[in-house]
Formats: structure tokens, C-alpha cells, sequence
């Protein structure tokens, strides 16, 4: 028999899914499978927006995203040699509201085991209810412009039956139902968007998830979840902090401060253009400057750090609510590699003006730590990569398990009994 040519060699798209996350500056594309409940990463790509998108007067046409996203996809598939169909887009920024949400019911028939339908009903008022508060949090904004919010993504992440924390509810029955649902909202603007981009690249869109979802999704190791952690991902415009306390990934807030505020700054204070900034901003990241050029370039970094810290400590008291906080804290974002940000949040007097049980730790995480996703080509080693992988994580969570290569138990016993009755 001739050998496959190479289009037909890339094999089994259906159990193949590209995690794409469509970042300010950057643009990455993963390939992902799933093998034995872990995500595969097959292929990586990348693309860059462009110097000129540095200035945020200019915004990406949605055209251009479109392009950058081709590129990254077609450079992922071609290292992953599968050309997968199907799609989970990330997405983030300052219109995209995630919270998690409680809802307690009492059942009537306390003997009668739950049902799908019941649990159904259940999500759907506490998404009814959630999509009202975020609604009403939107408009109260100064930046309001009669948006409307919709629900793009809802995960049941916490269930009690009688006070009891069990995985899989309709298991059970019992007189009190209590259900943690983590929902996504954004504005019907920004998911038209992603729609119209997945439609751009004729791929079937499996899923939109919140980048904060996904990046604590990942992190989250039964450890974290027990003891709690903060994570704080640092982007090209945005910054955004998570919580995870008592178990339950409680929410997440943004704000408009990321690397890109950086950029400016240092373009302002030793007169460069933003691309020549841009520059000289990654080579100090990577520890490549000193002398003078490196001092000039730490105290333009590190009064942007401070700005960006008293941001971090501010979402921290709204997300606190007056209660405890974790002290383990994780960084991740292309922003988080610069050594100011670190230097900034470890100098803050925490403990002074939030509830913090001790001084909290602040850590940068690498994908060599997270053992969730395994990356076989080698090129996921930055901060700046953990996004996607979370994003990848998510994917693959959507991904049907291959058939096995022989049949299974019951389909030889359903073959010898058709044997029997001819």
C-alpha cells in the first residue's frame, strides 16, 4: 500500500482541539490532545500583533486579528502535523465578569435521588441571579454604555448534599442541595467578536473560556485548593486577580494596567518610540541591560510597579470582603517577568490594611510546575505561557477519548450472543 500523503497523515481532528488565546500584543495557538486525562500539547505558534498596536489609540481591526490568527494556527498545526477542527478561545479584559455564585435548595422528596433536571433548574436561577448582579456592577461603571452581558461559560465547581462536599450530585439524594456555580459573563460586543473570528477561521467553536478560569483551573492542585492562593496575571493591557479560598475559585476581577502602560512610560521618560521601548523593556526583562541604560530603565520600571502593586492591593480589598486571604500568591503574564513587579508587591506592608493571617508570598509561576498539561515540543517555558496552557488545560477537557484499538468487553459479549442466536 503507498504511504498516506501528508494531508491524509494528519490524523483524527476529532480528537484534536487548538486552544487559542488572542492577546493584546501576541497571539498563541496550541494543539492539543488528550492521553490518560492529560492534555498534549502538540503544536505551538505564535503571531504578533504588530509595534503599531502598542498605542492604544490604535486598536487591532478585527481583520488583523483574523490574520494573526491564521498565522499562529497554521505554524501549530504544521509542528503538530494534525489540523484540528475544532476550537476554545480564551477570553479576558475589562468587559468580561467572572464570579462564582452560591444557591442552596430544599428538596421536597429528601429520599428520591437527584435528578439532571433538578440540577438544571438549579444552575439556571443561580446564573439568573449572577447575570443580575453583574449586570448592575456594569452600569454602575463610569465607562457604562448601555451594554448588555451574557452568559459564555458556567462550571459547577463546588456541591454539598446535607453539608456533605461530594463530586458528582446526581449521585445522591438528601434534603439540602448546595451548589458553587463559577459563571462567565462578557458583553454581547466582545463574544460577537470571538464568534466572528472562529467563523473567520471556519472552525466549529467548542468553547469561550475566562483566561482567569483557566489559569487557576490549572494551577489549582488539591494542595492550593485547601489552603488557598491569589493569582495575578499580568498582560499587555490588563492585569487580573483571582481568588481561590476555601476550596472554591470565588472570582476574579481586571483593571487597565499592564505591560503596555510600561511601554509608554519608558518611551516618555528616555524619549523613545514605543517599538524601540517595547525593546528595550523585554531585553531588561531577560536581565540583557546594565550599566546606566539599565539604571535609567529600573526607575522608569519600578515607578510603573508601584502604580501596579497599589492596583493589586485595592482588587484584593474588594475581593477580601472582609474575610481572610491566602497568603500564597502566583504571577503569571508576559508582564509578571519584569523583576520591579516582584520587588513592588514583596515590599508592600500587606498585612497592615488587608486580612492577611500572615505576609503573603509572592512566587512567578513556569510550566515546568504544572503538571496538568505536558508540553512535547519544549517551546512553553515563560510566565508568559501560562495563560494558553491553561487554556490548553481547558481543551482538553473537552476532547472525546479515542475508541480503543479493539473492542471492548461488552461488544464481545453482545457479538458471542448475536453468534448464539444465528
Amino acid at each position: 500500500m503507498a504511504p498516506p500523503q501528508p494531508e491524509t497523515a494528519r490524523r483524527q481532528p476529532r480528537f484534536h482541539v487548538t486552544a487559542l488565546d488572542i492577546g493584546t500584543q501576541v497571539i498563541k495557538a496550541l494543539v492539543v490532545k488528550k492521553e490518560a486525562g492529560e492534555a498534549i500539547v502538540l503544536g505551538v505558534g505564535r503571531a504578533e500583533q504588530g509595534p503599531g498596536n502598542l498605542d492604544p489609540a490604535v486598536p487591532p481591526d478585527l481583520e488583523t486579528v483574523v490574520e494573526g490568527c491564521h498565522t499562529a494556527l497554521e505554524a501549530a498545526e504544521d509542528m503538530a502535523e494534525v489540523i484540528p477542527t475544532r476550537l476554545v478561545i480564551g477570553i479576558g479584559g475589562v468587559r468580561v465578569r467572572v464570579v462564582s455564585t452560591n444557591g442552596a435548595k430544599v428538596r421536597g422528596r429528601a429520599q428520591v435521588r437527584i435528578s439532571k433536571r433538578e440540577l438544571e433548574e438549579q444552575v439556571e436561577s443561580i446564573q439568573r441571579r449572577a447575570l443580575r448582579d453583574a449586570q448592575a456592577r456594569l452600569q454602575e461603571e463610569a465607562s457604562y454604555q448601555g451594554e448588555q452581558l451574557r452568559l459564555v461559560h458556567s462550571s459547577i465547581t463546588a456541591a454539598r448534599v446535607d453539608g456533605q462536599p461530594v463530586l458528582d450530585p446526581l449521585r445522591y439524594q438528601g434534603q439540602k442541595l448546595d451548589l458553587t456555580v463559577f459563571n462567565t459573563f462578557t458583553t454581547e460586543a466582545h463574544i460577537a467578536a470571538v464568534e466572528e473570528i472562529a467563523r473567520a477561521l471556519d472552525l466549529e467553536l467548542l468553547e469561550t473560556v475566562a483566561e482567569p478560569y483557566a489559569v487557576a483551573r490549572l494551577a489549582s492542585t488539591p494542595e492550593v485548593l485547601e489552603r488557598g492562593g491569589i493569582f495575578i496575571d499580568i498582560g499587555a493591557r490588563t492585569t487580573t486577580v483571582t481568588l481561590v479560598r476555601g476550596g472554591v475559585l470565588e472570582s476574579a476581577r481586571m483593571f487597565e494596567l499592564g505591560g503596555r502602560a510600561f511601554t509608554r512610560k519608558l518611551a516618555h521618560d528616555l524619549d523613545l518610540s514605543l517599538p524601540l521601548a517595547e525593546g528595550l523593556k523585554i531585553r531588561h526583562a531577560g536581565g540583557m541591560l546594565g550599566g546606566d541604560e539599565q539604571a535609567r530603565v529600573r526607575r522608569a520600571m519600578g515607578e510603573s510597579a508601584e502604580v501596579l502593586a497599589q492596583g493589586v492591593a485595592l482588587v484584593l480589598h474588594e475581593l477580601a470582603a472582609a474575610q481572610p486571604l491566602p497568603a500564597h500568591v502566583w504571577l503569571c503574564g508576559g508582564g509578571s517577568l519584569l523583576p520591579e513587579i516582584l520587588e513592588q508587591l514583596s515590599v508592600l506592608r500587606w498585612t497592615d490594611y488587608l486580612p492577611f493571617l500572615q505576609p503573603p508570598r509572592f512566587v512567578r509561576l513556569v510550566p515546568d510546575g504544572l503538571a496538568a498539561v505536558h508540553d512535547t515540543t519544549g517551546l512553553l517555558t515563560s510566565a508568559a505561557d501560562i495563560t494558553p496552557m491553561g487554556l490548553a488545560y481547558q481543551a482538553a477537557a473537552e476532547i472525546e477519548s479515542p475508541p480503543p484499538a479493539g473492542p471492548t468487553w461488552e461488544e464481545m459479549v453482545q457479538r458471542v450472543a448475536g453468534l448464539i442466536r444465528r
